[in-house]
């Protein structure tokens, strides 16, 4: 397991809270009878796909910077 900070960890898990809340709009548009327009579900996927890259890259940026650090000592 990688070791990344408190705060990565809680940034992580901010934004896939987010992505599970706008996941969770969509999955009630899914059983609505009156669905939200395409332009607002594009833009809920977009934004889900952005909150999850930015994860990503976070977790990488932070094990790499940890295994640098593990490195030099």
């Amino acid at each position: 397991m990688a070791n990344i900070s408190l705060d990565a960890i809680n940034t992580i898990n901010t934004r896939l809270g987010q992505a599970n809340a706008i996941t969770t709009l969509l999955m009630a548009d899914c059983d609505s009878n009156t669905p939200i327009n395409e332009e607002l579900r594009s833009y809920a996927l977009d934004a889900v796909s952005d909150l999850i890259n930015d994860s990503k890259k976070l977790f990488r940026s932070e094990t790499e910077r940890k295994e640098a650090k593990n490195e030099r000592v």
